[in-house]
């Protein structure tokens, strides 16, 4: 692997980030998409294939086909039940530490041939779901890694709140996640800010655009206002999960 000083990010950018949407809601292909489109930028969308993509797969086509990327969430968004608060809408049968390796393989397998029907990628992202990055419970957990390795170009991975110290210290298969849910226009400018000051990449984590469709949302005018703002930051990329992975993994290495 390279050292940093050796790793330039192309066309003389400073920094990377990605805008992600997660659980597949359908105000990001009537809201979102075309707003990213409109500003010239392109997100990854992480959709379960047990959600909105499974009633309206046409438009989830169109997303992709517009030059968004469609990353795997699995198929029934399973969780680690947390405690001492667990999620009131996770099944137990949805609960990660009731899974298998073989099982949870499986499911991803399952999401990854639903979204090759989709968009006809062979290589995608993994978006962990409650950014867990465990499968079992007990004696019996054991990490993601090595079954996400066999599948993905790179994960998403844990919920960080912070930007990697540098490009060399990102793991592909545990980038980081920032969730901005919630998040002010000045928060928001600021972790761009820091990606540059770091020449690092940020994953940002948004769920819901506006207050319907989710109980976690970023405001509409801050994300729009954020995404015009983006737009204008030419020392700065922004794209998809997939298309920076592909390059660090090329360049790093």
């Amino acid at each position: 692997m390279r050292a940093d000083k050796d790793f330039a990010w192309p066309e003389g950018k400073r920094g990377a980030v990605s805008l992600t949407y997660d659980d597949g809601l359908p105000v990001h292909y009537t809201l979102v998409a075309p707003l990213l489109e409109s500003n010239n930028l392109r997100g990854t969308f992480y959709p379960p294939i047990f959600s909105d993509l499974r009633l309206n797969p046409g438009r989830w086509q169109e997303l992709a086909a517009a030059g968004h990327e469609l990353g795997n969430h699995t198929v029934f968004h399973p969780c680690r039940q947390a405690n001492p608060d667990p999620y009131p809408w996770l099944e137990d049968r949805y609960d990660l530490a009731s899974y298998t390796p073989a099982q949870f393989r499986a499911e991803l397998e399952v999401a990854n041939l639903v979204l090759h029907l989709l968009d006809g990628q062979t290589e995608r992202t993994f978006g962990n779901t409650c950014c867990d990055t465990t499968v079992g419970g007990g004696a019996l957990e054991t990490p993601m890694e090595p079954i996400l390795k066999e599948i993905f170009l790179a994960a998403r991975g844990r919920l960080t709140d912070r930007i990697a110290s540098s490009v060399d210290a990102i793991d592909l298969l545990d980038i980081g996640c920032i969730p901005i849910d919630g998040r002010s226009l000045a928060d928001l400018k600021q972790l761009v800010h820091e990606v540059r000051e770091s020449s690092s990449w940020a994953v940002l984590a948004i769920h819901g655009v506006g207050p319907e469709g989710h109980s976690l949302f970023l405001d509409e005018d801050v994300h729009a206002g954020f995404l015009a703002w983006l737009a204008d930051q030419t020392s700065v990329w922004t794209g998809p999960v997939r298309m920076i992975a592909q390059y660090l993994k090329t360049h790093r290495t």
